[in-house]
């Protein structure tokens, strides 16, 4: 791999491979903030031949991968010093015949199909008097508890990041890079929610985004011996709604695992809706 030292250098390598791109497959949604982005901090990486363009973002526990494949469908990705994470969307049923091609050019790579995902979909602004009853309700119940949600403090950054490798339910692939200069700006702008036990200490974080007037949900992590009995999740996610509403957001997506159907309920009874837009996570190791 080569360190990409330009966004002009980007630029130049998409115009290169612009039939490439035209005619084979590419997913590649890396936008010009994106690339500025890793080229500032050192880490995206290219590799070229006659039959692919390939850029890899370090995430520091592993690449992600960015794909412009011919119309030969030909790849040659190497084993690198970490995992390798490529994702394909695509419409619920509407799998288009090249990304079939593409997955067995990653199958013969070595990729295994490591995810499979959902999007889903809630829209506050509709339900504002209904979101608020339940957050009232949820609130009340772990105020019995003496647990409180609020927005996330630069003291609390240690306990965030902590909680978020002990949760076991959240794997080193669902993170992107951030420095702790981001995470602190995430929370300075209120994009990091807490939940506080009755001494102050952090039991629970929620994360999510706001990039071009939309919600997009990150994560959530619940300490072990606070979940399910208090409904944590559910006020949280309530909580996060009521910031959509105050900030006028009227969408705010998510991604679940198509086969928890466990999940996919609990997020329609919060207010979701689950989408047709899908998503698979290929892993090299």
């Amino acid at each position: 791999m080569e360190h990409l030292r330009s966004l002009e250098e980007y630029k130049s390598l998409l115009s290169s491979y612009k039939q490439i791109y035209r005619n084979g497959y590419t997913n590649n949604y890396l936008n010009t903030d994106m690339v500025n982005r890793y080229i500032s901090l050192q880490r995206i990486y290219f590799e070229t031949d006659r039959d692919a363009l390939l850029f890899f973002t370090d995430e520091e526990k592993y690449y992600r991968l960015y794909t412009l494949l011919g119309p030969e469908m030909k790849a040659a990705v190497k084993k690198q010093d970490k995992p390798v994470m490529l994702r394909n969307i695509y419409r619920e049923g509407n799998k288009p015949d090249i990304l079939w091609k593409v997955e067995e050019v990653l199958k013969r790579q070595g990729f295994i199909l490591y995810d499979k995902t959902v999007q889903i979909l809630a829209k506050p602004l509709e339900k504002k008097e209904d979101i608020q009853r339940k957050y009232d309700k949820a609130s009340s119940f772990l105020d019995r508890f003496g647990i409180k949600i609020g927005y996330a403090e630069e003291k609390d950054v240690e306990q965030i990041i902590n909680l978020r490798r002990q949760e076991p339910l959240l794997k080193d692939y669902h993170f992107a890079y951030e420095t702790e200069r981001e995470i602190l700006d995430a929370v300075e702008k209120g994009y990091y929610r807490c939940a506080y036990n009755h001494l102050g200490e952090v039991c629970a974080v929620q994360h999510y985004t706001v990039i071009n007037g939309i919600l997009q949900g990150g994560w959530l992590a619940v300490k072990e011996e606070y979940k399910v009995r208090y409904g944590i999740g559910s006020a949280m996610a309530y909580h996060s709604f009521l910031y959509a509403i105050e900030h006028g957001i009227s969408n705010y997506y998510g991604w679940v695992a198509r086969d928890n159907e466990k999940s996919m309920k609990y997020h329609q009874t919060i207010g979701y809706e689950i989408g047709d837009k899908w998503a698979d996570e290929w892993l090299l190791k």
